[in-house]
């Protein structure tokens, strides 16, 4: 054998030891993978994946892959059977050593069905009701981050406009305004429903909830619930039909614009991307919040080498505040100036 091609055997060799070694070490990296339900460019998943990456930049020597189910824009229920599958099989083909599933569909359509299964353990995010139907209640590999509604900083700031507008007007200040929900007839809002409804809102009087179940009985119950309260609040529209006859979901946008421009009252989301879809004022659950502790409670189970189950379920605690000035001005409304400083540290004030 010539020295030319020992010498090509030897590289050969080497190049193929190398690639063995980078599959090695590839395989035995802790592997984590983030499920979203909804897709990539949607406001909410998009700052819950800036969450996300507060913490995945800490991380070193993880595998990380990321799955987008993109059920926000659509409700025909063989399409999320198929998402499901799809879900599933990538999960199985990644084998993660912990997957994060976030938002409902998630869960239901995907985390569920690996629920005491060895080798992975479960981390939730984005739940806005019971975790019982995915059967985490009491399983052995499933810990999580709840999202629930911020009713409080929510009713103060109900209060907090009252007062103003009250101070304004030179009227009484006995604060005891009218308040409405205003729902689109998606499953995740209504999972969250009687977290709205049983709550304590006095002094503010709740005047129930109400769901549109197409954008012709949107705009009804914006004009006509209207003139009975003082505020209406609002979490989502992205899953209204245009009619009874046209199940096609109306752009968000359009619908925000709509109900910002003709609701006799205030309208306040509960979403922070509610103002970027054109509210006035926003008061919504940290979307920060629910990435950067998924992400931690990941890093503990791998870290630490404990089980999902020994940590137990979390509670959201932090919300943000997102302003548009102009539409504030328009109603002549104004709002403590501490909203305004909150808004813009997280880029969620828009000016005049």
């Amino acid at each position: 054998m010539s020295k030319k091609t020992s010498g090509k055997i030897l590289s050969l060799v080497f190049l193929i030891a190398i690639f063995l070694t980078a599959i090695i070490f590839n395989s035995q990296k802790p592997r984590v993978m983030i499920l979203h339900s909804y897709h990539s460019d949607y406001a909410w998943t998009r700052e819950i994946d800036v969450g996300f990456e507060r913490e995945l930049k800490k991380w070193v020597g993880y595998s990380v892959v990321r799955h987008y189910m993109d059920t926000k824009k659509h409700k025909d229920k063989e399409w999320l059977r198929r998402s499901g599958i799809i879900a599933r099989r990538a999960i199985d083909r990644a084998e993660p050593h912990v997957l994060i599933a976030v938002d409902d569909f998630a869960q239901s359509l995907a985390a569920k069905y690996y629920v005491n299964k060895p080798g992975i353990q479960i981390v939730f995010a984005g739940v806005n009701g019971s975790v019982e139907p995915y059967g985490y209640n009491g399983a052995d590999n499933v810990t999580g981050i709840f999202e629930r509604k911020q009713l409080r900083p929510i009713k103060e700031t109900v209060l907090a406009l009252e007062a103003r507008k009250r101070k304004i007007a030179g009227t009484e200040n006995h604060l005891s305004p009218k308040l409405l929900y205003l729902m689109d007839p998606s499953a995740s809002i209504k999972r969250g429903k009687p977290f709205i409804d049983n709550y304590d809102w006095s002094p503010v009087k709740y005047r129930g909830a109400v769901i549109a179940e197409n954008y012709p009985h949107w705009k009804q119950l914006v004009l006509e619930k209207g003139k009975e309260v003082d505020y209406i609040l609002i979490s989502n529209y992205r899953k209204i039909p245009r009619s009874e006859t046209d199940d096609k979901f109306m752009n968000p946008k359009e619908v925000m614009a709509w109900t910002e421009e003709n609701s006799p009252v205030p309208v306040i989301g509960i979403n922070a991307f509610n103002v970027e879809d054109g509210a006035m004022l926003s008061v919504g659950v940290s979307p920060y919040e629910q990435g950067e502790v998924a992400a931690k409670l990941a890093q503990r189970i791998l870290e630490e080498g404990i089980k999902a189950r020994d940590i137990p379920f979390m509670k959201n605690k932090m919300y943000v505040i997102a302003m548009n000035e102009n539409l504030l001005v328009k109603r002549n409304l104004s709002l403590p100036s501490i909203y305004e400083a909150f808004g813009r540290a997280t880029e969620n004030f828009i000016e005049k």
